[in-house]
């Protein structure tokens, strides 16, 4: 428009321009076609050729818009169905983040089909049709979701597992994962609602499996990988604990990492099932190489319970950690034990003696009390007794 009044002023500019150089001499002009004839001054030629000029351009013009009204109008209709489709889905995001399920599932369907992201609506309306615990209706949508745009179904499998997992589905999800890790084989997300199903339907062997196999993929922070590990390998060595079966018990240590086999925690569980599992000799060998790097409480009052055939070297191998790490009440308590079982009265009482100076427990006096019992002095084998209780039941 701004244009168009710009040629008008451009043209009548020029048409004041030419009246003035023509003010004493307007010229002829005279044309004959058949019948027709047409006299005029060379300015009123010009300006008629002009005039016509514009008609011409501004007629075709015309003309064009009428031969496209029909698209036109149809375009006009298709950005508005647009426009209220994406103020529809922004209105359901909002309502969805907000918490108002019920608006947000029906603002994100009504004109879904008109929005140019159709999948994000149904998304969308699967999760908060599964805030409203309406399963079938989130499949529905998933199902919408996937037929909308067939190329991009990593974000259907991501939700749909993260829904399933949501819900409490976890073989659902465990399936949507696998396929998930099909369609991407280097997601690490899919490692991850892969985990999720495992550690939910307890499948520690599977679990174990994925992260051991993952490992150089980044799936996960190191530090939740470390910890599912741990999780997995501890439920298996329960499970194996309670089957009896040692081969397979030492089977699963010998093929853990040595991350696995260096965690404190791993390590004394592991110890322990040996010892229940009447495998005092491997528990007494892992406990010696483990207390060679660190220092471990927990190990050393496991160390007292074991049995072996030997007492008098693994006496010495307690005496020499005590010129290592010096005297604390763990390594004086299974010191004092080990004295006991090699009826060595005086020194027995001397290193539970001092356990209890250092710091009073009631495994301390326990030692005592079986130490007094040992040696004919029930009334202060009682004593202890009654010191102990009074520790363990405060």
């Amino acid at each position: 428009m701004i244009r168009a009044w710009l040629l008008i002023l451009i043209v009548l500019a020029a048409g004041a321009a030419g009246a003035w150089a023509l003010r004493g001499d307007a010229g002829y002009v005279l044309l004959n076609y058949g019948p027709w004839v047409l006299e005029t001054s060379l300015l009123g030629l010009f300006l008629s050729m002009a005039l016509a000029l514009f008609a011409l351009v501004y007629g075709l013009r015309l003309l064009a818009a009428v031969i496209r009204l029909p698209t036109t109008l149809r375009n006009v209709f298709d950005r508005r169905r647009r426009d209220k489709a994406r103020d529809s889905f922004e209105a359901g995001l909002r309502r969805l983040m907000e918490g108002n399920w019920k608006r947000a599932e029906i603002d994100l369907v009504r004109r879904a089909s008109d929005h140019r992201s159709a999948q994000l609506n149904y998304l969308g309306a699967a999760r908060a049709a599964q805030k409203l615990g309406a399963a079938d209706r989130r499949d529905h949508y998933l199902q919408l979701a996937a037929q909308a745009e067939p190329s991009h179904d990593l974000a259907v499998l991501i939700t749909q597992a993260e829904l399933q997992l949501e819900r409490g589905e976890f073989a659902q999800a465990r399936e949507t994962a696998l396929l998930l890790r099909e369609r991407d084989a280097k997601s690490g997300y899919a490692v991850e609602l892969l985990a999720q199903a495992f550690l939910g339907l307890q499948d520690w062997e599977a679990l174990r499996g994925l992260l051991v196999e993952t490992d150089k993929i980044e799936a996960m922070p190191a530090e939740r990988r470390e910890a599912l590990l741990r999780q997995a390998m501890l439920a298996l060595i329960e499970r194996i604990e309670a089957d009896g079966k040692l081969d397979q018990l030492k089977s699963l240590w010998d093929a853990a990492g040595g991350t696995q086999r260096r965690d404190p925690v791993l390590r004394r569980r592991y110890a322990c099932a040996l010892h229940r599992l009447n495998a005092d000799a491997e528990a007494a060998s892992l406990i010696g190489e483990a207390l060679k790097a660190d220092w471990d409480g927990e190990l050393v009052r496991l160390y007292g319970e074991l049995l072996g055939s030997d007492g008098l070297s693994r006496l010495a191998a307690i005496e020499q950690w005590l010129g290592e790490y010096g005297e604390r009440e763990e390594l004086l308590v299974t010191a004092g034990r080990a004295c006991l079982q090699n009826k060595l009265w005086g020194k027995a009482r001397s290193y539970l003696e001092a356990a209890a100076r250092l710091k009073p427990t009631p495994a301390a006096y326990r030692e005592l009390a079986r130490l007094c019992e040992q040696t004919q002095n029930p009334e202060e084998a009682a004593r202890y007794y009654r010191l102990g209780l009074e520790l363990a039941t405060p």
